[in-house]
Formats: structure tokens, C-alpha cells, sequence
């Protein structure tokens, strides 16, 4: 297609390293093509981590994909010989102290090198890892092509690390230099919106917002479990502590009597060591890990109830909010946080959820108590998304118009 426009995708992130840091931009190249813009995915090599998908990506055809050399630790633990790797609680420190803007920076200068013979229009670059960003706006300075942002965390306010004083005033001004210099801004809520429009109103005229979307290909009409199942998509960490509903999983069981035999709950992804503990301690518990998407949206779709987990971070954003409400399964979220707006809005439009204090044991007891009772009597509560306009395709579309009105203004 002579007008065709080529578009660079940085996302360090990639199959097969699953999780929603490599869905996203999957599913941008997926639909790209649809609307005139073809993608070409820059990323790193082999390295050691927690999530892998081989099946994720594999209806992506004729994608050109340049993987590089990066320094950073997980590149090295891969050449050691490490495929899967998950972090143990005493490195924590250790990572905090290489946090400039985090440990990625080694791939800078590889991956600069990899694309000078390349041709593309524009550039998109998602984050994190923010030295992503970096990396973007020093090759479409020396590209003299716009540069388009998409900001799938807050970076200064980056929840899962934590940023020391110095280290602070560093990403500050790195923040401050690419948001200023991208052409456009994406992002995933409205929260990191207005956390970026607080610092800089001068982007007001920047920024979109293109949530995290769901493919309806993936969402397939499911048998459900034989035994009432509740089940947890995503992973458990500090900000996603499951004790209080798994407390009120178990006074549910224990005030009526019913067997723990009669009762699962999944937790489906990857889950930090700190709490695979506490999650086992209790019968009725089923630990999947990491699956590949499909199969991971198989055991989540099957269920009867889904639990979405916060404790209350400001800039908790959580990524899978539309594929909850895409299976519509009742939903009943621990924890109270401006980034689950998305379903507070879905259940305030007649879908079937409610939002729950993260320590209101009590209240979330009674609420799988009542649909407990409805799956007894034969009653599966299915919801209805109220969000038609955010299917990949649609999101997508969108983000092409964005690139094209950019490329057009340069």
C-alpha cells in the first residue's frame, strides 16, 4: 500500500513474555494493519522472568520484529542459564538502589544501534519499563520523527518500586524532558492523566486516554466449574494482598457449614512468594500461576465469581478491568481505589458487582453468601459489558487515528 504508514512500536515487553505489559502492544500490532499503519516491534532478547506465553501473539502475521541486545540483570540470569525467574523479597532493596530510571537502562544503547537501518513514520513507545522512554526520545530526535508516549503506569509515581529522594529528582527531569518533547501522550486512565496535567497543564492539548481494552475473540462461550468457583485474574503482590477476602471466603464456609470440598477459588497469575503462603493455608484454594492468556481467560471464564484486589493505592490502575467485566462474571472488589472507576461505573450501570472496604470481611462474606445461594438454586448471575467502544479493535482504531493527525501535523 504506497500510503501505508510504518510505524515503530518500542516495547520492551514482548511474547514470549506474557502479562499485560506484552498483551497491550499485541494487540495494537494485531489491528494496526486494519487501518493503514504498519508495525514494526523493537524489543530485547531472551531473558529470565516470571511470565512466559508462547501461544500469545501467534495470530500476528508477516510482523517484523527486531529483537536486540540489552545489559540489564534479567538479559544476564537468561545467558546464565535462567529462563523463569521471580524476585525474592531480601533483592528488593537492591533493585530500589539501580533505579535510574530502572534496571532496563542497558538497553539503551543497543537497541539505538539495531533501528538505524530501518524506515518508520513515527514512533510508539509503551512503559514501563520507563527508560523506554528515554530510549524513544533519543531516536526520534536523531529521526526527526514524531514520538508518541504511552504510559500504561504512572512513572513518577510508579507503585510496584518505589523511588529514593535522589532518584526522584532524576526521573522527575527525565519526565519532565520526553513528556515535554513526545508529540503525543497515551495513556491508560484518566488518573494518570490528571496526575501528569497537575505537573505539566501545558499537555492538556497531548493527552489521550486509550484504556486497556478486551478482544471478544478470546471471550468464547464457557461450561462453568461444577463446584461454586471464585477466582482472581492477575497478579498478588503488596498492593494486591488477598487476606481479607480469603478470610471472608473462609467465615462464609464456616458460619454455614458448607465443605470446603463445595468451594474453590483460582488464582490465576503469577503471585509473589510472600503470599503463596497465606494462600495455601486454606483448603479451598487453587494456585494456577502464570498460564498463556487463552488458557488463562478459559479458567477465569468458567468461574462464578470473580474478586478483583486493591489496597487502596492511589495509582493502582488495574489492567484487565474491561476483560472482567468482558466475562461477565459477578464481580466483588476488596478494596477501595480511583483506578477501578472503570468498574464502579460499570456497576452503576446495572452490572452486577459491588465494592467493598479492603477490611470489610463481614460485607464480602454476605455478598458470596448471596451468590452462593443463587448458584445453589440454579441462578448464574452473568453481567452484561456496558462497554461496546472498548474492544481492542475499536481502542486500536482510535490510537491509528491518533498516529495519523500526528504524522499529518508534524
Amino acid at each position: 500500500m504506497a500510503d501505508e504508514i510504518n510505524l515503530l512500536i518500542i516495547s520492551y515487553y514482548w511474547p514470549p513474555l506474557g502479562g499485560p505489559g506484552s498483551i497491550r502492544p499485541v494487540k495494537f500490532a494485531k489491528y494496526l494493519p486494519r487501518f493503514g499503519i504498519n508495525p514494526i516491534i523493537l524489543t530485547r532478547k531472551n531473558i529470565a522472568y516470571h511470565s512466559l506465553d508462547k501461544e500469545l501473539g501467534n495470530d500476528l502475521k508477516n510482523l517484523k520484529v527486531l529483537r536486540t541486545e540489552t545489559f540489564d540483570p534479567a538479559r544476564v540470569l537468561y545467558l546464565l542459564g535462567k529462563t523463569e525467574f521471580r524476585h525474592k523479597d531480601w533483592q528488593k532493596p537492591i533493585r530500589q538502589l539501580i533505579n535510574f530510571p530502572d534496571n532496563k537502562v542497558g538497553w539503551i544503547p543497543f537497541a539505538c544501534a539495531s533501528v538505524k537501518d530501518i524506515r518508520f513514520d513515527a514512533i510508539l513507545v509503551t512503559g514501563p519499563p520507563f527508560s523506554s522512554f528515554i530510549l524513544g526520545y533519543y531516536i526520534a530526535r536523531k529521526r526527526q520523527v514524531p514520538l508518541i508516549l504511552d504510559f500504561r503506569d504512572a512513572w513518577l509515581e510508579f507503585p510496584f518500586i518505589k523511588y529514593l529522594k535522589i532518584q526522584r529528582r532524576f526521573v522527575s527531569s527525565w519526565e519532565t524532558k520526553v513528556t515535554r518533547y513526545a508529540a503525543k501522550i497515551v495513556v491508560v486512565d484518566e488518573n494518570i492523566k490528571a496526575e501528569l496535567l497537575e505537573k505539566f497543564p501545558e499537555l492538556f492539548k497531548k493527552i489521550t486516554v486509550i484504556p486497556n481494552g478486551y478482544d471478544p475473540d478470546d471471550f468464547k462461550i464457557r461450561e462453568k466449574e461444577e463446584k461454586f468457583t471464585l477466582a482472581y485474574l492477575g497478579t498478588v503482590r503488596e498492593e494486591r494482598n488477598p487476606d481479607t477476602v480469603l478470610q471472608a471466603t473462609a467465615r462464609f464456609l464456616s458460619e454455614t457449614g458448607i465443605s470446603s470440598a463445595r468451594v474453590q477459588f483460582k488464582f490465576i497469575g503469577n503471585i509473589e512468594k510472600a503470599y503463596i503462603k497465606m494462600i495455601k493455608q486454606y483448603g479451598f484454594t487453587r494456585i494456577f500461576g502464570h498460564l498463556s492468556y487463552t488458557r488463562a481467560l478459559k479458567e477465569f471464564c468458567e468461574s462464578h465469581l470473580a474478586i478483583m484486589i486493591t489496597t487502596g493505592s492511589e495509582f493502582f490502575f488495574p489492567s484487565r478491568q474491561n476483560e472482567y467485566l468482558a466475562s461477565g462474571l459477578p464481580i466483588i472488589v476488596c478494596g477501595r481505589s480511583k483506578g477501578i472507576h472503570l468498574l464502579e461505573s460499570a456497576f452503576k450501570k446495572g452490572y452486577p458487582g459491588w465494592v467493598y472496604d479492603f477490611n470489610d470481611i463481614n460485607g464480602m462474606k454476605n455478598q458470596i453468601l448471596r451468590v452462593y445461594q443463587d448458584f445453589q438454586e440454579g441462578r448464574i448471575m452473568q453481567g452484561k459489558n456496558p462497554y461496546k467502544e472498548y474492544t481492542r479493535e475499536k481502542l486500536t482504531q482510535k490510537l491509528a487515528g491518533l498516529i495519523k493527525s500526528t504524522i499529518a501535523g508534524k
